[in-house]
């Protein structure tokens, strides 16, 4: 999926930890790319329900110059809050200047790219300007949210989600004309976003009630078949959609088990060293007075070197299983969650992957939610799930559990088809040495 169209870093839902990042060469948008495929209609549920006015909605939509005047006003006492918004919204916006002029108006709102509103405007300055203010507005939501301005965040949130449903029917008709482009794994990411964060605001403000209730709202926009299954970044509708997997499906699950007795070794050599070679892994699921730390080997094909001299036989499993080695858009480490934990419901960013928890130090009372389903951790056997799906982690315990995580392609996903041609260039240089053996170098999470 081009990132000329739409650009999403995977720790946009950690909005506090990030800072502006030049932006990397874009790709060619998808328009432009599968031009010549021809695209023949899907069986799966179409991803623009032609329904209008949205069921479940509210309250009528605001216009969102207003929306954003009057946020405006009620953050002008956070300068730096707005700095940092404006930045991150110039950040977002800048592939989009390039894609806009080769994109039609009916591309673009197939897409995503483009409220029917903004399409309608007379010049592509005009689209781009609207365009503009609605990512403005999305950072400054989620601004709001971290201020702890929940109310003021949904109102944001709301205003941009019916800026999308109004005009269903022009929807449903540029999708139906270009049906590739509304299928594609990436279309209507910023919907997806808006969704995902207004969930998140909703849940503060008025309890998981009320969360599912948004979710459901998104479900039958036509965002995600299931409120239980809200992956971000790529969500290809005709996967197969489970929470859980077994091990004896997928033969790199039975190739890490059968290394666990190696891989257990090397990790208790972790465990034992004086200081910990486990770090810290900041996220908010993580509930107030919990821990939850890592060690990385891999990271978007790229190696953690001196991790993977300490744990060599961990590593080497794990790069001689080809769908595990070539997931560029997910991780390997060992990751040790302390006693009396509690991960917060939360969802992956793609449904492409599935991720292989191998247990290794497995004490009582640590346990998973997949979807609506609950299992354990078993010492030396793989426990695989879709963490596109809610998920959300229970250590009541009284030691720390440790379990070696890997993602790998769902089985469904062709790298070709699906992957290669999407990646940027620094990722598709990333997976090509990965393939050859000769790992390049891993960048370790800084925190800001």
């Amino acid at each position: 999926v081009a990132a000329a169209i739409v650009s999403r870093s995977l720790e946009r839902t950690s909005w506090r930890l990030r800072t502006p990042q030049p932006t990397s060469q874009p790709r060619p948008p998808v328009w432009e790319r599968r031009s010549h495929t021809g695209s023949a209609a899907t069986s799966h549920p179409h991803p623009y329900p032609p329904q209008q006015p949205r069921a479940g909605t509210d309250a009528a939509a605001e216009p969102l110059p207003e929306v954003l005047e009057w946020v405006l006003t009620r953050l002008a006492d956070q300068p730096a809050v707005l700095a940092r918004a404006r930045a991150l919204a110039r950040q977002q916006m800048a592939p989009h200047e390039a894609a806009m002029g080769s994109a039609a108006p009916s591309e673009a709102i197939a897409y995503g790219l483009l409220t029917p509103g903004e399409a309608a405007a007379a010049s592509v300055d005009e689209r781009l300007a609207a365009c503009a203010s609605r990512h403005l507005l999305l950072e400054l939501g989620q601004a709001c949210s971290m201020l702890r301005r929940e109310a003021d965040a949904v109102r944001i949130f709301r205003a941009l989600s019916l800026a999308f449903a109004a005009g269903g029917a022009s929807r449903a008709a540029a999708a139906a004309e270009h049906p590739v482009l509304a299928d594609d794994a990436r279309a209507r990411l910023f919907e997806r976003e808006v969704y995902t964060h207004w969930g998140a605001a909703a849940a503060r403000l008025g309890g998981r009630a009320e969360e599912r209730r948004v979710y459901q709202l998104a479900v039958e926009s036509g965002l995600w078949r299931s409120r239980l299954q809200r992956p971000l970044e790529h969500y290809a509708r005709s996967l197969t959609a489970r929470p859980f997997w077994e091990a004896s499906e997928l033969p790199e699950a039975a190739a890490l088990q059968r290394a666990f007795p190696a891989i257990l070794a090397e990790c208790n050599a972790l465990l034992a060293r004086r200081g910990g070679a486990f770090a810290p892994y900041r996220s908010r699921v993580v509930a107030a007075g919990g821990a939850w730390s890592d060690v990385q080997l891999f990271g978007g094909c790229r190696a953690d070197a001196e991790h993977c001299a300490a744990c060599p036989r961990t590593a080497a499993a794990i790069a001689a299983q080809p769908r595990l080695n070539s997931v560029v858009h997910g991780s390997h480490f060992f990751s040790r969650l302390a006693a009396g934990t509690h991960l917060e419901a939360h969802c992956g960013p793609s449904n492409y992957r599935l991720r292989c928890h191998l247990g290794l130090v497995v004490p009582a009372g640590a346990r998973i939610r997949v979807g609506e389903d609950v299992r354990e951790w078993r010492a030396g056997e793989c426990l695989v799930f879709d963490d596109s799906y809610e998920h959300e982690v229970w250590h009541s315990g009284d030691t720390d559990r440790v379990v070696l995580i890997c993602d790998l392609w769902h089985p469904e996903v062709d790298l070709e088809k699906h992957v290669r041609p999407s990646l940027a260039p620094a990722q598709r240089e990333a997976l090509a040495a990965a393939e050859a053996g000769r790992h390049l170098p891993v960048q370790r999470r800084v925190y800001s």
